[in-house]
C-alpha cells in the first residue's frame, strides 16, 4: 500500500484546546454562562489538521507493530509485574481490554495474504483512531470505557501503556527466568530486546504528540515512559527528564490539577482513574527533582491535593451498593476499614506524602526568607509523621517490616521504599535546618543513620526470582549516598579534630555501615545499567573518605580535591555550596555544616 495513499484519507480534525484555567481568554463568559441566552461551545477550534502518515512515520509504525507481533511474553511480562506486590498505576481493567485488544487485533490477520499491506493498514487506522479525541460521559461504563481505545479502536496510547509496562516488568525480570530466555536465549539477545522496548515506547509516543489528543491514556504511557526511561538510561538521564516534563504538560493541559474540572461529564470510576494518573504524575515528578536537585514541573500551588480513594479497582468497576457501602466504610483519614487495599493505598500515601515532598523542595530549592523556616519545616515533618501514623498499618514498614518474621524482600519492598521516602524528607528538611541555622545535628544524623540502615537491609535480602539491582542501583543513589555522606563526613571530622564534639556518634557501627554500603556500591551495578558510571563514582569518593578515617594519612590540598570533587552534584539538591568536600573542610572548625559547641 501506498504511503501517500496512507494518508490521504485522513480527515482534518479540529483540535482541542485543553483545560482552560481562571486567566484563559474564555474564563469571564464561562463564568457567567448562567446569564447567557445561549449555551457556551467549549468544543472544538479549527484550523489544525492531522498530519498524514509520512513514509518515515509509517516505517516506524510498521516496525512497531511488527516488534510486538514478535515479542510473544509481553502480555506475561506485564502479568508478572502485577502479580507481584508492586506499585502498578494503570487499572488493571485497562491493561486487560488492551492486552486482548492486540492479540485478537493480529490473530485477525490473514498470514497467506499481504501482511505487509495489513501491517500498513493497521498503522493508519490506529493513527486515525489515536487523532480523534476521547469521549466520556457520566452514565459510561467500564466496558464501553474501554471498547473506546481498543479493538476498531485501537491507539497509539494503549499500545505505549502496554509496552512500557512489559518493559518495566523486563528490567526487573531475572536473565534465569525461563519466559526470558525463551524469548531472548544469550544475555546479548535480552539486552537487545530492553533497548528495543523502550525505543518502541517512545515512537508510540511520537506517534500521541503527532495526534495532540489529551487523555488520561496518554498521562499513563507517559508516565511509564518516565520509569522505563530512569531504569534503561540512569535517574540522571536527560530522556527521563524531558519525557517528565512532556508528562507535566498532559496533567496541566488535561486539567487532571483540578478536581473540579473532569467532575461533569465522567463516570466516578474514571475521576478516581485520573486521579490516580495525576497522583502518580505528582510523585514521579517530585522524585525526579529531588534526585537531580532541580524545581518540579507540577507545584502543589496550583493544584486540587484530594487524594483517590482508597477503594479496591474490583469495587470502582463493580459500582453500584458495593462502591456505595466501601465509600461510606472510609474512615476520617479517607483510608478503608473493610478490607486491604494494598495498591490504591499505596498510591493514596505515596501521593500524600510527595506533597510534603514538594513543600519541603520548597524549602531548599526555594530562594524565599529564612525568618520562618524551622517552624515551616518542623510543621511539614509533623504533618508527614501523622500521616503515616494514620496510614494502615498492612503498609507501614516501621510497623511490620523490621522484625525477624517480617515478609520477603519483593514483597515488602514497596512498604519499605515508601518508608525510605517518608525519612528522606525528613532528611532534606533537617540538613537545611543544620545549614542555615546551625541547630538540629543530632536529629539529621539519626535519620542518616536509620535511611542508611535500610539501605544495607534491601541489599542483603534481595530475592533470586527478580532482579532489583537496578532498583536498588537507584535507591543506593537517592537515599544512601547523602545519608552515607552525611555520616562519613561527620566520623571524618571527629577522627581529624579533638573533642568534646556536639554529637556522639557509635563509630564501630557507622563504619561497619559504611563498609557494606561501599561494597554495595561496587556490585549493584552492572556495565548496563543507566546508573553505573554514577555509582561508580560515588564509590570511588566515598571509599578514600572512609581510607582516610580508617588510616589517616597526610594528604596535599589538590590531591584531596580531586578524590571529593564532584560529590555535590549528586549530594546537594538546594545549594552547591552546601556539601563542602575540599581542603578547607579539613581544617575548619565548621566541618561539614554541623555546629559545633
Amino acid at each position: 500500500m501506498d504511503s501517500t495513499r496512507l494518508g490521504a484519507n485522513l480527515e482534518p480534525t479540529p483540535e482541542l484546546p485543553g483545560y482552560l484555567g481562571a486567566t484563559s481568554y474564555s474564563a469571564i463568559l464561562t463564568e457567567h454562562r448562567s446569564n447567557l441566552p445561549f449555551e457556551i461551545d467549549h468544543g472544538a477550534v479549527t484550523g489544525t489538521s492531522v498530519s498524514a502518515v509520512d513514509p518515515d512515520r509509517l516505517r516506524a509504525g510498521l516496525e512497531l507493530l511488527k516488534l510486538i507481533y514478535d515479542f510473544p511474553i509481553y502480555d506475561v511480562l506485564v502479568r508478572k509485574l502485577y502479580s507481584k506486590k508492586a506499585i502498578v498505576v494503570v487499572p488493571i481493567a485497562i491493561i486487560d481490554a488492551t492486552i486482548e485488544s492486540i492479540r485478537s487485533t493480529f490473530d485477525s490477520l490473514d498470514i497467506r495474504s499481504d501482511i505487509e499491506a495489513q501491517f500498513q493498514a493497521l498503522v493508519y487506522q490506529i493513527s486515525h483512531n489515536t487523532s480523534k479525541p476521547l469521549t466520556t460521559h457520566r452514565l459510561m461504563t467500564v466496558h464501553e470505557y474501554c471498547a473506546s481505545f481498543t479493538g476498531k479502536n485501537l491507539r497509539w496510547e494503549s499500545l505505549g501503556i502496554v509496552l512500557s509496562i512489559s518493559g518495566i516488568s523486563l528490567m526487573s525480570t531475572s536473565d534465569n527466568d525461563p519466559d526470558l530466555v525463551q524469548a531472548a536465549p544469550s544475555s546479548e539477545a535480552r539486552e537487545r530486546l530492553r533497548a528495543q522496548i523502550v525505543e518502541a515506547s517512545s515512537i508510540c509516543l511520537n506517534f500521541c504528540d503527532q495526534a495532540s489528543s489529551i487523555n488520561e491514556l496518554l498521562g499513563f504511557a507517559q508516565y511509564n515512559d518516565v520509569m522505563l526511561k530512569t531504569q534503561h538510561f540512569g535517574d540522571t538521564s536527560y530522556q527521563a527528564w524531558r519525557r517528565l516534563g512532556d508528562l507535566s504538560a498532559t496533567v496541566y493541559a488535561a486539567g487532571f490539577h483540578q478536581e473540579s474540572s473532569q467532575a461533569d461529564d465522567c463516570p466516578f470510576f474514571l475521576q478516581q482513574w485520573r486521579k490516580i494518573c495525576f497522583a502518580s504524575a505528582f510523585y514521579a515528578d517530585k522524585a525526579i527533582a529531588t534526585f537531580v536537585g532541580r524545581p518540579p514541573f507540577i507545584n502543589y500551588r496550583y493544584c486540587s491535593l484530594t487524594p483517590p480513594m482508597d477503594l479496591h479497582e474490583d469495587v470502582l468497576v463493580a459500582g453500584g451498593e458495593d462502591l456505595t457501602n466501601s465509600i461510606s466504610s472510609l474512615n476520617m483519614e479517607g483510608w478503608s476499614t473493610q478490607r486491604q487495599n494494598y495498591r490504591a493505598s499505596m498510591i493514596r500515601l505515596r501521593f500524600i506524602f510527595s506533597v510534603y515532598r514538594d513543600q519541603a523542595l520548597e524549602v531548599a530549592l526555594g530562594t524565599g526568607d529564612d525568618w520562618d523556616l524551622v517552624q515551616k519545616s518542623n510543621q511539614i515533618i509533623e504533618k508527614a509523621r501523622a500521616t503515616l501514623e494514620a496510614a494502615p498499618p498492612f503498609i507501614r514498614y516501621d510497623v511490620h517490616g523490621q522484625s525477624e518474621d517480617a515478609e520477603s524482600y519483593a514483597s515488602s519492598f514497596p512498604s519499605l521504599h515508601m518508608y525510605l521516602d517518608y525519612l528522606y524528607t525528613i532528611f532534606l528538611l533537617q540538613r537545611v535546618l543544620v545549614k542555615r541555622t546551625n541547630a538540629g545535628q543530632e536529629a539529621l544524623i539519626h535519620t542518616s543513620r536509620e535511611a542508611l540502615s535500610i539501605v544495607i537491609r534491601i541489599g542483603s535480602e534481595c530475592e533470586p526470582s527478580m532482579d532489583l539491582n537496578r532498583h536498588y542501583s537507584w535507591l543506593i543513589l537517592y537515599y544512601g549516598v547523602p545519608s552515607a555522606s552525611v555520616l562519613i563526613l561527620e566520623l571524618l571530622h571527629q577522627t581529624q579534630e579533638i573533642g568534646p564534639h556536639s554529637v556522639m556518634l557509635p563509630r564501630a557501627e557507622i563504619i561497619r555501615n559504611l563498609s557494606v554500603f561501599l561494597s554495595c556500591l561496587s556490585w549493584v551495578p552492572r556495565p548496563t545499567f543507566g546508573n553505573y558510571q554514577t555509582c561508580k563514582e560515588a564509590e570511588k569518593k566515598l571509599s578514600h573518605i572512609l581510607d582516610q578515617i580508617i588510616d589517616p594519612q597526610p594528604i596535599q590540598r589538590d590531591v584531596f580535591n580531586d578524590v571529593t570533587s564532584g560529590l555535590d552534584s549528586f549530594l546537594d539538591w538546594y545549594n552547591p555550596s552546601n556539601w563542602d568536600f575540599n581542603t578547607d573542610f579539613l581544617s575548619s572548625t565548621d566541618g561539614f555544616g554541623l555546629a559545633r559547641n
